[in-house]
């Protein structure tokens, strides 16, 4: 969660934005996290190859090809609003036309080309760039949690897989992606699945709605791989909730051996 939040910070400190209680954030972090410098040297890069981009004005075409894209796909999310019921059919949709599925990811990569121009074209020329690039950064967000919630919901195993591993792509979740990343842990009929949601859900381990989440998923678990999983984490977090949960597996005759095993140990390691 830390690299996530400084990571955040390098889009500020690029558009000139950045306090100087962030900044002072942001050098103690990269001095002591290889991974992160190595990212905002790799990011730098980028950025000073757009900034040698000719300053050319964008012909009308592209400007209004541009717009009609962008308010196309905004009345695409305002559609995706309207009500529960339609988002939730949002997963069935996008399955049904999973043949077209490489043009649909050919075309948002091309989205997310012109958009990154026309960005770093803003960011130079605009006085608001800034701003910009603050919303643009919210439209790939929000973008990133929607195909990950489409992809849990396929029915192929491994597009959920793929899906789990796309929440790695997410730093600020909104209750519906946790609601669905947690539906996934509890209920996916793949079991390499419900391990991987376990892992993405760690990742927001900070939330306390997550924690407890997880220690009631550990009641609702039938696989003894998921469950000694969860038992680790919940140790690591040093979640002191799933004490009971975990006193109760210990003492059930029906659970599988090493499950209670693992549940004594973490009781040991949490009492």
């Amino acid at each position: 969660m830390k690299c996530h939040r400084i990571q955040d910070l390098f889009a500020d400190e690029w558009a000139g934005t950045l306090d100087a209680g962030d900044r002072a954030e942001l050098e103690s972090h990269l001095s002591e996290c290889a991974s992160c410098r190595e990212e905002r040297e790799s990011l730098n890069r980028l950025w000073t190859r757009l900034a040698a981009i000719p300053s050319e004005e964008p012909g009308s075409g592209m400007r209004s090809r541009f717009y009609a894209m962008l308010e196309g796909y905004q009345q695409g999310l305002g559609r995706a609003r309207i009500s529960p019921s339609r988002r939730a059919g949002f997963g069935e949709w996008f399955g049904a036309w999973s043949g077209y599925r490489l043009a649909f990811q050919t075309g948002f990569a091309a989205m997310m080309l012109l958009a990154g121009f026309f960005g770093g074209y803003l960011l130079r020329d605009s006085r608001n760039g800034h701003e910009e690039l603050a919303n643009l950064r919210d439209e790939v967000h929000e973008m990133r949690q929607m195909v990950t919630i489409s992809l849990l919901k396929q029915q192929s195993a491994s597009e959920r897989l793929k899906g789990v591993s796309w929440s790695s792509q997410v730093s600020r979740p909104d209750p519906e992606f946790l609601n669905t990343l947690m539906h996934t842990l509890n209920y996916d009929t793949n079991v390499d699945v419900r391990l991987a949601a376990v892992d993405a859900l760690a990742r927001f381990a900070d939330d306390p709605a997550v924690r407890g989440g997880l220690v009631k998923s550990l009641t609702k678990q039938d696989s003894p791989l998921v469950q000694i999983s969860l038992i680790d984490l919940l140790v690591q977090l040093h979640e002191r909730q799933s004490i009971d949960v975990l006193r109760q597996l210990t003492n059930d005759t029906t659970q599988n051996e090493q499950v209670r095993q693992r549940a004594q140990w973490g009781l040991q390691r949490l009492s």
